[in-house]
């Protein structure tokens, strides 16, 4: 037999009621049961909130997203435009050009990402959300 384990079972399973190696055994073995237990079911929520917000990224993320190989942008002619539009299974495409940028207010610097759409973005977004936003700042910008 083992020296440890025969030593751990002789402490873990005395006669005498009254030992104190007993008693805090008994507390750290509770501690450690209850502190897996903790882990187990916070890592478990976690596991199904990431799930759960990926299910609403999913939703205006792009099928298939096209992006430059050298360089932050591409340009893209009219008539690669038109060839695009013209595949089958494509319903809508829409241009989005993307910078991080130094945000100052009230005296605090935020860096953002700063997103320029075309007028097809909210048409090419499923959640009404994102439509309603881009609507929005639409009429801002006109005014």
């Amino acid at each position: 037999m083992n020296v440890a384990l025969f030593i751990a079972k002789r402490y873990l399973f005395t006669k005498n009621k009254n030992n104190a190696i007993n008693v805090i055994s008994r507390i750290a073995g509770l501690g450690v049961i209850v502190g897996s237990a903790a882990l187990f079911i916070v890592l478990s929520v976690f596991a199904g909130l990431r799930d759960f917000s990926l299910e609403f990224s999913s939703v205006v993320d792009p099928d298939l997203k096209i992006t430059a190989k050298k360089g932050k942008s591409f340009l893209a002619t009219e008539d690669q435009l038109k060839q695009l539009s013209a595949i089958e299974g494509v319903v809508s495409f829409t241009k989005v050009i993307e910078e991080r940028v130094v945000l100052n207010v009230e005296n605090k610097n935020e860096l953002v990402n700063l997103k320029g759409v075309d007028i097809n973005y909210p048409k090419s977004t499923i959640d009404s959300i994102m439509s309603h936003g881009i609507g929005w700042f639409h009429t801002q910008t006109k005014l």
